[in-house]
């Protein structure tokens, strides 16, 4: 992970479930990091997980930085899939690193670089993101994935005004016609479920759908049938900001 002049650039090499990368430049600086996913849930995006480095005390972080030795930096764990870093979503564990960072349960530690650099990086479980229904209201993209269906439905969600984990969408299936959804709230231990449930839209057709919703990356999916016209479509719905 080093050149000439103790530069770090990126560098990466998959082994089962870690990620790790390894270098050491001509001066004889060495560097190794090990990104540890196999006791979360997104142990499959190892190739695209990586650490960003800051030098301006976390206002700023890159994925290459030139970082003498006796620099202060510090590194976060970034998984490129999900365009999420890891805070607060997912607990990181360094205290395996050496040197030892400033805080070994810190989302985003400081470390100083030294001649032998190993950074560990442990991803120790997956997050309890409580389901808070104001969140979910706004604008959405939902992406149609289906042989009857493709495109994004531009859409607005807006809250009920009786029951707050019912939330009503402006525009499905693209035809302008509303829809409602109800979120079941999440336990720690529990699914996160939503449902289309059975219901007649303005335009006379019959939507229903079961799925479930990241209450942490704020998405959710669901395998929705729609009735329209003596036809049946069935689709997945992706909804995203």
């Amino acid at each position: 992970m080093y050149k000439k002049n103790k530069s770090f650039v990126a560098f990466g090499v998959v082994i089962l479930l870690l990620v790790t990368c390894t270098k050491s430049d001509k001066n004889g600086v060495f560097f190794a990091a090990t990104i540890d996913l196999r006791n979360s849930s997104i142990a499959a995006d190892r190739t695209q997980t990586s650490l960003y480095f800051s030098l301006d005390d976390g206002a700023t972080f890159t994925d290459a930085q030139t970082l003498p030795v006796g620099q202060k930096y510090r590194v976060k764990v970034v998984d490129a899939k999900i365009k999420a870093i890891f805070k607060p979503v997912y607990a990181v564990d360094w205290s395996a690193s050496n040197p030892q960072p400033s805080d070994a349960s810190s989302q985003t530690p400081e470390f100083t670089m030294q001649s032998s650099n190993t950074l560990s990086a442990i991803i120790t479980g997956d997050p309890y993101c409580a389901f808070v229904p104001t969140v979910w209201t706004g604008a959405w993209g939902g992406d149609e994935v289906g042989s009857c269906c493709g495109g994004t439905d531009a859409n607005i969600l807006t809250q009920d005004a009786t029951d707050p984990n019912k939330l009503i969408m402006d525009n499905f299936w693209g035809d302008h016609v509303d829809a409602y959804l109800i979120f079941t709230p999440n336990t720690p231990n529990g699914d996160a479920i939503v449902t289309i449930p059975d219901q007649t839209t303005s335009e006379g057709g019959a939507a229903s759908g079961t799925g479930t919703y990241s209450p942490c990356y704020g998405t959710f999916t669901i395998n929705t049938t729609y009735v329209l016209g003596g036809n049946t479509y069935n689709w997945q719905y992706n909804f995203h900001r």
